[in-house]
């Protein structure tokens, strides 16, 4: 486990149609993957000090593994992590440890692989992406965000292949296959046309453009309110009702703050359930206190009562599900709502492989006359978002 990648290349690629999308999964099914996590057998830097990195530093500190310090191209002002981290600038840091240390790429809001590239220009032997690292220590940590997919086998080239016809548009393919390339063999592929949107998650212009004054919004992982802030923006506050579910304590505790600061008639639309969505109601183990990674996680320390999206009987119209890996046992357990209410969905597939084909399959063995998308908004395979939008609300 742990063998240091080598310095990629980003393969650039023209837009596919469906033929040509089939062609680039063989590609990728017939190579035998080569990749592993990274467990930290060296002393560690983390390469990013902004929210990523400081996530990587909180959970190193829970597992124990000490941070040698942090290079960013853009320190903070008082050039600390965390307030006691220190972060250089990245000719400042020692040369002496860059063959010695490993470097944790902390950044998904741009390419990994110039920066791969930028650091071993540098002198730094050993690179990896802060994901690889983390997913070394899964079953200690709630974050899920590095896990591998192995080989494809005849069956998931099969499914995905079907997903790659149906997807409604060639973006969607493209989008589709980079997020297969990151994951099977931590490859990173750029499609002409075809780009990763940091900037609009959720709210992608298919989405923007069917949306009406009459929206009753979901927001399932909450977290502190951002996503429902963008949609009172995108609203412009003209919506019916927003609800609001957090299953984290401390989470759900900003989440109710955030909403006492808005206006009356804002926050008296939003409505907030401290609970998990899942296939089956109980009270099953949580990971609590971990901010955007907390989960559903067997052997966690807390626990958290959850719910179906049935028995809530939401009337959504609109519906973002961003549950760490829970997305599907969600789904699963709103059937009825999805077919009653028929909202528009937004829903993260990168937390685990339900995301490679599952979560898409069911959603369109399901769910009939809809039109269905593919995104990436992030980059090392995350941010990949899948939107179901109603034909009847196309425009």
């Amino acid at each position: 486990m742990g063998e240091n990648i080598g310095c990629m290349e980003m393969r650039r690629l023209e837009l596919p149609d469906r033929s040509q999308s089939k062609m680039l999964l063989d590609d990728l099914v017939v190579r035998i993957p080569t990749v592993a996590p990274q467990l930290v057998d060296r002393p560690l830097v983390l390469y990013g000090a902004g929210k990523l990195g400081q996530l990587a530093a909180q959970l190193m500190d829970f597992l124990g593994i000490p941070i040698a310090y942090a290079i960013d191209r853009s320190p903070p002002a008082n050039n600390l992590l965390l307030d006691r981290i220190p972060v250089y600038l990245p000719e400042e840091a020692p040369k002496k440890n860059h063959a010695s240390h490993l470097v944790a790429v902390c950044v998904v809001v741009a390419p990994y692989t110039p920066i791969q590239s930028y650091l071993h220009t540098m002198g730094w032997l050993h690179v990896r992406p802060f994901y690889d690292v983390a997913e070394a220590y899964a079953g200690r940590v709630p974050l899920n965000n590095g896990w591998f997919a192995g080989a494809l086998n005849t069956n998931d080239r099969e499914q995905i292949s079907r997903l790659l016809d149906a997807w409604y548009d060639d973006i969607s393919r493209a989008a589709h296959l980079q997020f297969l390339a990151w994951r099977v063999h931590r490859e990173e592929w750029l499609f002409s046309a075809a780009p990763v949107t940091i900037d609009n998650r959720y709210f992608i212009p298919e989405v923007l453009s069917a949306l009406n004054s009459e929206e009753c919004f979901l927001d399932a992982g909450a977290w502190r309110g951002t996503v429902c802030q963008r949609f009172l923006i995108e609203s412009k506050g003209k919506f019916e009702q927003i609800v609001a579910i957090e299953a984290d304590k401390d989470n759900a505790c900003a989440l109710r703050d955030w909403v006492k600061s808005l206006q009356p008639d804002q926050k008296n639309r939003i409505q907030i359930r401290e609970c998990a969505l899942s296939e089956e109601q109980g009270c099953f183990p949580f990971a609590h206190g971990y901010d955007l990674t907390s989960r559903l996680m067997p052997k966690a320390m807390g626990n958290v009562e959850t719910f179906t999206l049935d028995y809530l009987n939401i009337p959504c119209s609109v519906a973002k599900i961003h549950l760490e890996g829970g997305e599907l046992a969600a789904l699963q357990g709103g059937l009825k709502t999805l077919k009653r209410y028929r909202p528009i969905l937004a829903i993260t597939v990168y937390h685990n492989c339900d995301g490679l084909w599952r979560t898409a399959t069911w959603l369109m063995e399901h769910l009939s006359e809809y039109l269905f998308l593919f995104r990436m908004h992030a980059w090392c395979g995350t941010g990949a978002v899948i939107y179901a939008i109603p034909k009847e609300r196309q425009v």
